[in-house]
């Protein structure tokens, strides 16, 4: 069996070609193109690379020619580009690519990493889980749209044509590796420098980033084709998760709740400014404070029940991210 991953220079990429590679596999890794190979830089000479793009059929081609079974973990995580278009074509266009070229290679299970995102957000803190409406339509927020889409190409391609393929949405990933960082990982590096002084309303699933890769080799394994399985971690408040990196970052808790109204004119203009002048990623952007004051919290039953999975605390994770962020600023 020849292990393939996309995106195994992400952050939960590489992870779990870390994963991989500790079980005895020499993986196949689909490197897009202008990505960076410094967070797996570390593991050259334990697995092969194909470099390509996921748009472009031969790239596609080549890589899944020497695969057996895939996980996909290729997309594009952000609140903003500065090409909009970015996240349709990597996390729908390039999705049914990836699902027709798994057919005609014969794939034996192809485990597609979507993300809670897909699942909404409720206005009260009460969990939802894969039988949950989309309902984050509506929000200027290209990444939820077009994960969702791509999850739905997955999905209709294995009730329509046999893929076997197993779709997971994880939580809110943390921890150490966090390259990017992720839009998880840069308010930690923010806390732990003292530059989060304030919170605000609502919350989210957090999960450790190794309970995640348990999770996605559990879904190869065990996982039903054409089923999904949310893998949830802990549901906090945004001020306890906050107060929880300070904490382990020994800084000031964020103590200052900023009203939403204020959020929201701060994100329009930021977004604003980044669109027309500066043509950087803002602080602030409409997508995020659209979810400010909402609940992504998240109840894993199925995956209990069908897989076997069970996420650990997040303290850990906190800890191994802080220290990780805080080594990264200190070289």
């Amino acid at each position: 069996m020849t292990i393939g991953i996309t995106g195994g220079n992400g952050f939960i990429g590489n992870h779990l070609l870390r994963s991989a590679i500790a079980r005895g596999h020499r993986p196949v890794v689909f490197l897009q193109r202008g990505t960076s190979r410094v967070p797996i830089a570390d593991l050259a000479g334990q697995f092969d690379a194909v470099e390509g793009d996921l748009l472009d059929l031969g790239s596609v081609d080549r890589f899944l020619s020497r695969c057996t079974r895939v996980f996909h973990l290729a997309g594009f995580n952000r609140y903003w580009s500065a090409d909009p278009a970015t996240f349709e074509r990597v996390n729908h266009e390039a999705v049914r690519i990836v699902a027709e070229k798994c057919l005609s290679h014969r794939i034996e299970r192809l485990v597609h990493v979507s993300s809670c995102i897909t699942l909404g957000a409720s206005e009260t803190p009460e969990p939802r889980n894969e039988q949950s409406g989309f309902n984050l339509g509506h929000i200027p927020f290209a990444y939820a749209r077009t994960k969702k889409a791509g999850e739905e190409v997955i999905r209709a391609f294995a009730k329509e044509k046999g893929l076997p393929a197993v779709i997971i949405n994880p939580a809110s990933a943390i921890g150490e590796r966090d390259h990017g960082p992720t839009p998880i990982g840069k308010p930690i590096w923010d806390i732990a420098k003292g530059k989060w002084p304030v919170y605000v309303a609502g919350g989210a699933c957090f999960i450790d980033v190794h309970d995640v890769v348990r999770g996605l080799w559990l879904a190869m394994e065990r996982g039903k084709p054409g089923e999904q399985y949310l893998l949830a971690g802990e549901n906090l408040t945004n001020r306890e998760f906050m107060s929880r990196v300070a904490a382990c970052a020994g800084v000031s808790q964020p103590k200052l709740r900023v009203p939403l109204p204020v959020l929201k004119a701060v994100g329009a203009a930021a977004e604003w400014m980044a669109d027309r002048v500066t043509r950087k990623e803002p602080v602030l952007t409409r997508g995020m404070t659209a979810l400010i004051g909402k609940y992504l919290y998240f109840d894993g039953w199925k995956a209990r029940e069908e897989l076997g999975f069970e996420a650990g605390p997040c303290a850990p994770a906190i800890q191994r991210s802080v220290e990780w962020f805080r080594a990264q600023r200190a070289t």
